[in-house]
């Protein structure tokens, strides 16, 4: 058992780093480079498509759901 919370500290010590660098990342390409307006509207166009992708995924289990009743 104590292998299991070893490799799980590991994985979430792992993502806290990507998370820290993937920010940093974007903020240096947002900020300081001549392709901020891409990254911002890349950065639109993917927050809609996943709340647009949500929407469609709740619509699809509402309209293949088995009767109730």
């Amino acid at each position: 058992m104590k292998k299991k919370k070893n490799t799980n500290r590991l994985a979430g010590f792992v993502l806290l780093v990507v998370s820290v660098a993937a920010f940093a990342i974007y903020a240096y390409l947002l900020l300081t480079t001549e392709f901020g307006v891409i990254v911002l509207k890349l950065t639109v166009l993917g927050a809609v498509a996943t709340l647009l992708a949500v929407l469609g995924w709740i619509g699809y289990t509402i309209v293949t759901a088995p009767a109730s009743g």
